[in-house]
């Protein structure tokens, strides 16, 4: 995520580093002086897919815009309010849908030593300590602490001391693992622009009918070149990341609109309605019916862990 670049949420220089036998394609980021972490606050029209990966924590809130975030081998939904603690080398990317709305965000990199090297040793950070230990696993909250919406606001001193509050305020409360723990391999640079490129054009054509051939063409790789690269750079497989792209877009129609859900079906891309009710159940444990008046009522989370079997399927497979 170059400086050039802040909708991609992140900033610095990417370079390569040898990790074992696989170059892992890293973001360099400078610490903002005289801070030693980095907060920024941006808006942009389109948050286009960078697959990276970094050395930092990341925090992140979504303030407006709605898409797809994949970290490690989680995919969800993100909308206004979503909040995330990424965790040191976890790959991760943010996508948003083309009628998305204005994208806006707040993040924050740091290291576990910016107050110096032992400091969340000590016993009094204990539940900061331990929620540091399970991000690289990626995090997920249910409501971020009001002072993090205030640190652009500080003073140097004041934002660190204001850095602080919000850890120790996210340590109390409860957080969602997004991760299963399986680690995907690293990517070098061309792998990573490769995917980049597939997230890209599923989240584009995700309404319409996508054969494995289709999406291969747009990265110029042939069929299973590019899903043998997906799987092993993410963890998943392309028929996981697309259906599940579609079932977030069917969750925002469900929750958003009172179209019927035959329509929401075919507006997400699924070819018939038994289809999609079938996947529906698989992947969010209800029927899109149930999740509509759950959803409604307060009595789910918009956000729901996808259960999707990560099953290989035939090059052929229409994604629909």
């Amino acid at each position: 995520m170059g400086a050039t670049t802040p909708c991609s949420l992140g900033t610095g220089t990417i370079f390569a580093h040898e990790e074992g036998a696989m170059p892992v394609a890293y973001e360099h980021l400078e610490p903002l002086y005289p801070l030693g972490w980095r907060y920024f606050r941006f808006k942009s029209p389109v948050l286009p897919p960078r697959l990276h990966v970094h050395p930092e924590f990341e925090l992140v809130q979504i303030v407006s815009g709605v898409g797809t975030r994949l970290i490690g081998d989680s995919i969800e939904e993100y909308q206004p309010g979503d909040l995330v603690l990424i965790g040191p080398r976890l790959a991760h990317t943010y996508a948003s849908i083309p009628d998305g709305g204005l994208s806006e965000a707040i993040v924050i990199h740091f290291t576990k030593a910016f107050l110096g090297e032992t400091f969340f040793d000590l016993p009094a950070f204990a539940s900061v300590s331990t929620m540091l230990a399970a991000a690289p696993n990626g995090l997920r909250f249910a409501q971020a602490p009001a002072a993090l919406a205030a640190l652009g606001e500080l003073a140097a001193a004041e934002r660190t001391v204001g850095l602080l509050h919000v850890l120790v305020a996210l340590s109390r409360q409860p957080y969602t693992w997004l991760t299963t723990g399986q680690s995907s391999a690293g990517t070098d640079s061309s792998s990573a622009r490769r995917i980049e490129a597939i997230v890209a054009h599923v989240h584009e054509h995700y309404r319409a009918a996508i054969t494995l051939r289709d999406v291969a063409r747009a990265v110029h790789m042939n069929a299973s070149a590019a899903s043998r690269l997906f799987a092993r750079s993410t963890g998943l497989t392309l028929t996981r990341y697309i259906t599940v792209v579609r079932l977030n877009a069917a969750c925002r129609l469900l929750r958003d609109t009172d179209l019927p859900i035959a329509t929401i079906a075919s507006d997400s891309g699924f070819g018939n309605l038994s289809n999609f009710n079938r996947r529906f159940r698989q992947v969010k444990q209800t029927t899109p019916k149930e999740y509509r008046v759950l959803v409604r009522s307060g009595h789910v989370e918009i956000s729901t862990r996808e259960y999707l079997p990560n099953v290989k399927q035939s090059q052929e497979l229409e994604f629909g």
